[in-house]
């Protein structure tokens, strides 16, 4: 009894607590670093960037789904299962066709626009999956709550409007206008915006000038609380 509590016990701090998940982000026809490359955890909504030689780190679960984004890029999304330790996953990123008849690009489409198109085609059939409807169909909709595969689309279905947000966000909150406006690089430039995440709705509705003076804004307070170089969740695991 006393063993079968302690596996129990094993497994669940196992799931708990956070690993590392690192690798290398390359283009995949070059072989080149790609940089710098949104990291999403879709699941804690933790997100990182790689540096100037692809390689990133962030934190996961068993469980989490983590997403791959670059401008002009396919996306590119992998599902933990079961996490032990510190993991290692590289990952090469397809440049977009824009003259694919998968979608019509018009005319003053942003880069994320674009990119929205594809990860939609991309993930179409998941995303595009019905819920059964308890009342006319309860059988349907009870088997729909035990079927690994239905409850993965379902949580799949969630994970990616959290993805959407956090992408657009980046379009207004990039690590280039930090830069421009900071000077920050390398890793002080992903702990000042992993430790200072921009709200959705504030980038939805602010103007450019906004932007830019929320940003001076947080990295002087940034500096005052005695700028951090270490702050993201992934880099305290490594920590410890």
């Amino acid at each position: 009894m006393r063993y079968t509590i302690s596996i129990l016990l094993l497994l669940l701090s196992i799931q708990v607590h956070a690993q590392l998940l690192r690798g290398r982000v390359t283009d995949a026809g070059t072989g080149k670093p790609l940089y710098p490359v949104t990291v999403v955890n879709l699941d804690t909504r933790q997100s990182a960037y790689s540096d100037e030689q692809g390689n990133y780190s962030i934190a996961v679960r068993s469980g989490d789904h983590i997403a791959f984004t670059y401008i002009g890029y396919k996306p590119q999304q992998k599902d933990l299962s079961f996490v032990t330790g510190t993991l290692q996953f590289n990952v090469r990123l397809e440049q977009i066709n824009y003259l694919l008849d998968e979608f019509t690009v018009r005319p003053g489409y942003t880069p994320y626009q674009i990119d929205s198109l594809q990860r939609r085609s991309t993930y179409q059939r998941s995303l595009a999956f019905p819920h059964a409807n308890p009342f006319n169909s309860p059988i349907s909709a009870l088997a729909q709550l035990f079927a690994p595969t239905t409850k993965a689309r379902f949580r799949f279905q969630k994970s990616y409007a959290k993805w959407e947000s956090q992408l657009f966000v980046d379009t207004r909150y990039s690590p280039e206008l930090v830069t421009q406006l900071t000077g920050l690089t390398g890793d002080s430039l992903a702990g000042f915006m992993n430790n200072t995440p921009m709200p959705y709705d504030y980038a939805r509705s602010a103007t450019e000038l906004e932007v830019k003076m929320w940003i001076r804004y947080n990295y002087k307070q940034w500096l005052k609380n005695g700028a951090k170089m270490i702050v993201t969740d992934s880099m305290e695991v490594e920590k410890k």
